[in-house]
């Protein structure tokens, strides 16, 4: 019961968490777009290796965030093409990764946006409701609370109304944390795997590594 409730939260935060991830990688994409038309005026050659750096790096830690999710070993960070100019940028753009993990940032301020929007919405609902319905009657709440549209002036339709939004909420927050789950193994696929650090008994003190 207690790992249900555990795995139950950490969906759960991993999907409010998406909202504000999603909207970062939203800002990211222009600012890629920036520092790559930059590069006309040659500062760009500068800006654009740190951005897709920043990049790797971000993707990194949504990667290790996804795999602490599913229970799976999180990658290690790796940090290729140090530096800047055009032999630099060339390299990054000619890498795969750097493909991918653009890919990825399209999908994240897409998808990422919309999980923690339905996530948020419905941990919204769910406490508005039972707060509401509990103090429907006092003095700063009476004549303002309303479920699914209609005033609440009775504790009928408090536990009729707020019982019947209570489930809708609940069922909003169950969907949220099993888009979570999808959203997170949708990630280890779109990003590429470097190097991934196995712990456990037969991995020594130092653990064993597996390359991908």
């Amino acid at each position: 019961m207690n790992r249900q409730i555990g795995g139950f939260g950490r969906r759960s935060a991993y999907a409010l968490l998406n909202l504000f991830t999603g909207l970062v990688s939203l800002v990211f994409l222009p600012v890629l777009l920036l520092c790559a038309l930059l590069c006309l005026l040659g500062i760009g050659l500068v800006l654009l290796p740190a951005a897709l750096r920043a990049l790797h790096a971000w993707a990194t830690w949504h990667q290790s965030a996804a795999a602490r999710l599913l229970g799976r070993a999180a990658p290690e960070q790796h940090s290729p093409h140090e530096g800047s100019g055009w032999g630099v940028l060339r390299r990054q753009v000619q890498d795969p990764r750097t493909r991918r993990e653009l890919g990825w940032l399209v999908m994240q301020a897409v998808f990422g946006i919309l999980l923690g929007l339905l996530a948020l919405g419905g941990v919204g609902i769910v406490l508005v409701t039972i707060l509401a319905g509990a103090l429907w009657w006092t003095p700063m709440l009476a004549d303002h609370v309303q479920f699914l549209g209609e005033p609440v002036t009775s504790w009928s339709t408090a536990a009729g109304l707020g019982g019947i939004q209570l489930v809708l909420g609940i069922i909003l927050w169950l969907l949220a944390t099993v888009l979570a789950t999808a959203h997170g193994r949708l990630t280890l696929s779109a990003l590429p795997v470097h190097e991934m650090t196995v712990s456990g008994p037969s991995s020594g003190v130092g653990g064993s590594k597996l390359s991908k």
